[in-house]
């Protein structure tokens, strides 16, 4: 055969012969087969090695798909059945500012818990009065910033109402307030994260009119406005009794203020906390399930004030959890008399909610299936307590290998820190098949760059 007819045949054979190449998997489409388990393949491992190979470990990576997806879905749930209704996004959550400028572009609002978090809103593109600012500690400065920029201010003690009537005074301003109420309602989730019961820091209460008199006391200062109250039970929630709970109380204490005060609520603040699942298999509550469920309990409730307050919401963890994956690199491999410990190169100082809230992470071995024994996850923390994960059945691990750890998006990176002059991880934010930097690696200069004296 000539030179010229084999490459005509050649050319006839290719189609055929690219159909039967494996289409390899998108980034995207590697980060949804962990979620479902399916990492053994050389495509997904091809998929991590690339993210790892260009970045770095470890990496925490965020799908924007998702992401975008909670929002919507919330959006769809709770938008026909509440028609004045504004959601906002808990940026303790996660403070990278491409995760906050998606949630911006998606018509969130701003709740932020510190100077610190009001500045990257404004970095991102919020303005001052789209921001609600809570906290149960706000500093001088804290206070004198925020009413400079109109954002309002959740209030939560009687000494903190009268130093922001002092500061709102100083600067000839009327500060924009709600309260943050305690109501009293446990939701049944971690203790640390249960931010609505009797014994938490959090709130007036409503028990023993504590937070009636709040309402009481602004209603007679000419320097503050009152806009709204606002109450958060916890985080973490995965079913909608507790809600429904608070949702009645906040509701007849939005009756009490308009009876006996004559204090119309522009909003009512029914704070975040849906839960997303951190388990295979785990069932949690949807916003389809919670708005259904809500709706004829504000139905009845507003009925009974007069008046419709607009609703408020603000998740954090909902947005963002998921979406979150913190890929590490397997350093060595050692068994003990009683274990066997898989040493990654990452700890509690990259991911601090195991160590913290005991929290339950999936874990993954990339792109191997066999020879499955029970195992720990070990950090490169020098601390007893910097386990990952313990007690989990993966394929045999060595030098080299992969792990990636599920739902990482959420008080993943914003609780991390530097502890043993480890440098921070690096950020990308995944769509399709580029991963995009949205925060670089961090580098052995930062760890001194606040120093008193410069190192020689």
């Amino acid at each position: 055969m000539s030179l010229r007819r084999l490459s005509l045949a050649l050319l006839l054979l290719a189609p055929g012969l690219l159909a039967q190449t494996p289409k390899q998997p998108t980034l995207q489409e590697a980060l949804l087969a962990a979620r479902a388990d399916r990492v053994g393949t050389p495509g997904a491992e091809a998929a991590f090695r690339r993210l790892a190979d260009a970045h770095g470990t470890p990496l925490y990576i965020y799908d924007q798909a998702h992401i975008q997806g909670q929002a919507a879905a919330l959006k769809a749930a709770f938008g026909p059945r509440f028609p004045k209704l504004r959601i906002l996004y808990a940026l303790k959550a996660n403070t990278n500012p491409a995760v906050i400028g998606l949630l911006r572009a998606e018509g969130l609002g701003a709740e932020v818990v510190s100077v610190g978090e009001i500045e990257t809103a404004l970095q991102v593109g919020y303005k001052g009065p789209e921001i609600m600012f809570t906290s149960s500690s706000k500093g001088p400065a804290e206070l004198r910033r925020a009413i400079a920029l109109g954002t309002v201010l959740n209030v939560d003690s009687m000494d903190e109402l009268s130093q922001i009537q002092v500061e709102a005074r100083r600067q000839k301003k009327q500060a924009r307030i709600s309260f943050r109420i305690n109501p009293g309602v446990d939701p049944h989730t971690i203790h640390q994260i249960n931010t609505g019961i009797a014994e938490s820091k959090f709130g007036l209460h409503l028990q023993g009119g504590l937070a009636f008199k709040a309402y009481e006391t602004a209603k007679g200062m000419p320097e503050v406005l009152i806009e709204g109250a606002h109450c958060h039970i916890g985080s973490q929630i995965t079913e909608t009794e507790g809600y429904l709970l608070t949702a009645r109380k906040m509701l007849a204490f939005v009756k009490e203020l308009k009876d006996k005060l004559d204090i119309r609520l522009g909003f009512l603040d029914l704070g975040g906390g849906l839960g997303i699942p951190y388990r295979d298999g785990q069932v949690v509550m949807s916003p389809e399930e919670l708005a259904q469920a809500l709706a004829p309990v504000w139905k009845e409730g507003v009925a009974a004030a007069g008046y419709e307050p607009t609703l408020w919401l603000e998740p954090g963890r909902f947005f963002v959890g998921g979406a979150g994956y913190l890929l590490v690199r397997v350093n060595t491999v050692k068994t003990t008399p009683l274990k066997t410990f898989v040493n990654v190169d990452a700890g509690f100082n990259t991911l601090m909610r195991p160590a913290m809230y005991q929290a339950y992470h999936r874990v993954r071995l990339i792109g191997r299936t066999a020879d499955p024994l029970t195992v720990d996850i070990a950090g490169d923390v020098c601390e007893t307590g910097d386990i990952l994960a313990e007690g989990r059945l993966l394929p045999k691990a060595k030098a080299g290998d992969l792990v990636v750890i599920l739902d990482a998006g959420a008080y993943g990176f914003s609780m991390s820190s530097e502890y043993n002059a480890r440098p921070l991880a690096a950020e990308v934010l995944v769509s399709g098949n580029t991963a995009k930097v949205v925060r670089r690696r961090g580098q052995f200069k930062d760890l001194f760059r606040s120093a008193a004296t410069a190192p020689k």
